[in-house]
C-alpha cells in the first residue's frame, strides 16, 4: 500500500512539473512569457539558425508571424506575430480584439531555445458596415489589463496566449527538425551583349 501511495504522488508531482514548464510565466520584467528551451544533438549553430530563419520566412503561420530582425553572428531571429481573441454571446462569437506578441529565437551548438512575449492586446469595434476592426489608439499590455477587461475574458485570452504559443512552438520545432534550410542565392551577373539588338 506504501509503495502505490509513493507511485501516486510521484505521478502527480511529475504532472504539477509537466504543467509548470509548458505554461505561461513573468520575466524579470513582470511581462507575461512562454519560454522553452530543445536540443538538438549533432547540429551546429549555422544549421539552427538557418532552420530558425527558414521557419519565421516561410512557415505556414505567414499571416500571423513575420520577421522583423535577423542576427546570424549572434544567432538570434526575431519576429512580431498576432492573433484574433473572440468574445462569445449567446449563441454566436465575434472577434472582440487581437494579441500581439514578439517572438525569438536564439541558438547554439546543439540546442536553441525560444519564447514569446510582449502580449498586447488591441480591442475591436463594429463599424459603419457592420464588420470589426481595430479601435485606433488603443493598445494595452496585457499585464495592465486590470478594470479595462472582464475577469472572464481575461482568462479566456490568457488561454489563448497559451493555446497560440504552444501552437506556435509545436511549429517551429517541427522545422527545427528538418533537413532543409533557405535556397542559396545564386549571384550570376547577367551579361548583356552590344553586339547584337
Amino acid at each position: 500500500m506504501k509503495n502505490i501511495l509513493m507511485a501516486l504522488i510521484g505521478i502527480l508531482f511529475a504532472q504539477a512539473a509537466a504543467a509548470q514548464k509548458d505554461s505561461l510565466s513573468f520575466d524579470e520584467n513582470d511581462k507575461y512569457i512562454y519560454y522553452q528551451t530543445a536540443s538538438q544533438p549533432g547540429l551546429n549553430k549555422d544549421t539552427l539558425y538557418n532552420r530558425a530563419l527558414y521557419f519565421m520566412k516561410t512557415a505556414a503561420l505567414k499571416n500571423k508571424l513575420t520577421l522583423v530582425t535577423a542576427d546570424k553572428e549572434q544567432g538570434v531571429v526575431t519576429g512580431k506575430g498576432s492573433f484574433p481573441v473572440s468574445k462569445k454571446a449567446f449563441i454566436t462569437a465575434h472577434e472582440d480584439g487581437a494579441i500581439s506578441y514578439t517572438a525569438r529565437i536564439e541558438v547554439k551548438d546543439s540546442k536553441y531555445r525560444y519564447w514569446f512575449t510582449d502580449f498586447v492586446y488591441t480591442p475591436y469595434q463594429r463599424n459603419r458596415y457592420n464588420a470589426y476592426e481595430p479601435v485606433p489608439g488603443i493598445n494595452i499590455a496585457m499585464e495592465h489589463t486590470q478594470g479595462k477587461i472582464e475577469k472572464d475574458d481575461f482568462n479566456e485570452y490568457l488561454k489563448r496566449m497559451l493555446l497560440n504559443s504552444k501552437q506556435v512552438g509545436g511549429v517551429l520545432k517541427a522545422y527545427m527538425l528538418k533537413t532543409s534550410s533557405l535556397p542559396k542565392e545564386d549571384k550570376k551577373i547577367k551579361k548583356i551583349s552590344t553586339k547584337e539588338w
